[in-house]
This record gives structure tokens, sequence and C-alpha cells, in this order.
């Protein structure tokens, strides 16, 4: 059998807790208010004796005769005459030198038959003050990326418009076809990811070959010397344009990491795909930070491995970093959703 448990020792409990708490009656009565709800009030400049002890909780709101208090009075009006269970509104409290917001969290209790309400009031400014800052930086970033929107797609609209221009009998027209490959590539990759940096979503999902995908890519990728191997081409669903922003960004940190002859192998494991290079490797404690978005010691790869980080969270995916088979560095990416596709060799 339990231990009956003192009042005293329930009533020293509630005291040392850190947010606002008190106990209504069914009519809303407070007849309990612990120490951090009586210290609020002194620093608010109560004028309820005894901190609303002995007071009814809804008369006083309604009577503050203010949208917030009467969404409360009726929340809890609810709560107390059983038609619902739990009442929570997040509401601004600002004094006049201070910004602040609470959490008001209510609950009832049933005892010998009564029905009691909970009441608690938590300060959650600092996490107020985090998301009124994040929404500041997301339209700040809006703001860039409808900037670079403009001024990136005019010049590329000209050197698309003058490419045709330089058709003529004396010119090489492989050399033509080139310049209007990588317009339209970039056009195409200026559209997907710029409406990914403002909805950090995939838009357009579809069933991708990796072989097809990542000899793209490197087709793209200044890769001086360097050999790639495509060991799969097994296929899976993604946002081709993101992924290939993978692939070059893993081919150019290869490439500059590991020397212009570095060999590159690309396939698929059980859950994903691995990008991996027989270069010099990444030693264990700085895959550890940039694994955890350190990038202070190698920006160009820490930078790169963000945008990485951020197009494979989009799609759900993960990725980490490990020793190659050759000492180099091995990129996998997981939880990827396959496709059917036939396996086969390939080599660039």
């Amino acid at each position: 059998m339990s231990p009956v448990v003192d009042t005293d020792l329930l009533q020293v409990s509630f005291n040392a807790l850190p947010f606002e708490i008190a106990l209504l009656d069914a009519t809303g009565e407070i007849i309990f208010a612990n120490d951090s709800w009586m210290a609020f009030g002194d620093a608010n400049s109560s004028a309820h004796d005894v901190h609303w002890v002995g007071e009814n909780y809804l008369t006083v709101c309604r009577q503050a005769d203010h949208p917030t208090a009467t969404a409360v009075a009726n929340g809890l009006e609810e709560l107390l005459s059983a038609d619902r269970e739990r009442f929570r509104l997040e509401y601004p409290c600002h004094p006049p030198d201070d910004q602040r917001w609470f959490l008001l969290d209510a609950t009832t209790a049933t005892y010998d038959d009564n029905r009691y309400g909970i009441v608690t009031h938590i300060d959650i400014t600092t996490r107020k003050q985090a998301e009124l800052q994040r929404d500041r930086q997301i339209e700040q970033l809006e703001t860039i990326v409808n900037a670079l929107s403009h001024d990136l797609r005019n010049p590329l609209n000209i050197v698309d418009g003058y490419t045709e221009q330089l058709r003529t009998p004396g010119t090489n027209p492989s050399a033509i076809e080139a310049i209007q490959e990588s317009t339209d590539r970039m056009i195409e990759m200026v559209d997907s990811i710029l409406e990914f940096a403002r909805t950090q979503r995939v838009s357009s999902l579809t069933q991708v070959a990796l072989a097809d995908v990542a000899t793209n890519a490197w087709a793209q990728t200044p890769t001086a010397d360097a050999s790639l191997e495509v060991e799969s081409s097994r296929s899976f669903v993604a946002d081709e344009t993101l992924l290939a922003q993978v692939f070059e960004n893993l081919f150019c940190n290869a490439v500059e990491h590991g020397g212009s002859s570095v060999t590159i192998w690309v396939g698929t494991t059980e859950d994903g795909i691995y990008v991996e290079d027989d270069g010099p490797g990444i030693r264990p404690a700085k895959r550890t930070q940039l694994q955890k978005r350190d990038v202070s010691h190698d920006a160009k790869t820490g930078f790169g491995l963000e945008i990485i980080r951020a197009i494979a969270i989009a799609h759900g995916w993960s990725f980490s970093i490990t020793d190659g088979r050759a000492d180099g560095t091995r990129i996998e990416i997981h939880d990827m959703d396959y496709t059917e596709g036939v396996q086969a060799n390939f080599r660039r």
C-alpha cells in the first residue's frame, strides 16, 4: 500500500516548481497558488489580495476585457465543465520596458467526485525570441533570394540569346552546343536552387538513375585527370537537379583534396548511395566536426557538406562520412526510396 503523502510536502513540492501554478475548483475559484504564481503577481503589481487565492479566475479574466483573457476564460470554462480535457494558449505579456511570452497549459484532476483545474503559466520568452529571430532571418533570406533570382536570370538570358547569333558557317557547332547546354543547365539550376532556398522543400520528385545523374554531374564539374567509376545504375526517387548539386559538390571536394588524378567511385548501399575516393581521407576528429556542422576548419568542404545536408534533409535522407576502400573518404547518403533498376558498371 502506498504511503499517504503529507500535504505540507505537496505544497513544498509545488512551490519548488519554476513556473506559476494554481488550482481551481469547479467554479473557477483559485484555492491554491504556488510561490512562483505569487512572485509573478508581486513583480506585476497585482492588486489582488493573496494573489487571487479565493477569487474566481474566470471572473478576473472576463473583467480584464481583453481578447486573450477572454479566450483563457472560455477555454478554462470548457475544461471545468468537462467539454474538453486540456487547454493550451501562448500569449504575450509585455511589461513597459521588456517583451515576454507565456504558455498557459491547463488540465483537470478529479478528487472525491469533484473536478478541479490545474493551471500553469510557463515563461517561453527565450523560445519566442529565437522564433522571431528565425522569422526575420527567413524574411531576409527571401529578399536575397528574390534579388538573386532577378540578377542571375538576366545575364543568363543574355548569354542564351547571343549564343544563337554565334551559329555561323565557320563556327564549331559542338562548341556552340556546349555553351547552349551549359547555359540551359545554369538556368535550370538557378530556378531549382532558388525555389529550394525559398521553401526548403523538394519541388520535383522523379525516378532518377544513379548512373545518369552521376555522369551528367561529372560532365559539369572541373575534374582535370580524375576518373569516375559508377558501380550501379539502380534508380531511386529524388529531385534530379538538387541531387546533381550533391554530386557536383562531392566531386569538387574529392578533386580539390585528393588531387587531379584521384579516382572516385559511385554506387549504392542497402538504403542509399555512396561517393568514395582514393584521396588522403579526412581525419576522424575533422569528420566529427563536419558532421556537427562545424565548417570553421575547412570552409569550402564544410559549405559543400552544408548544401548536401540541406538537400538530404529536404528529401528525408541522412548522410555520414567514413573511410574509403583505399584510405580515402566515403560519403554515404541513407534512407533513400529506391525504384527498380538494372545493375551495371560504367567508367568515365
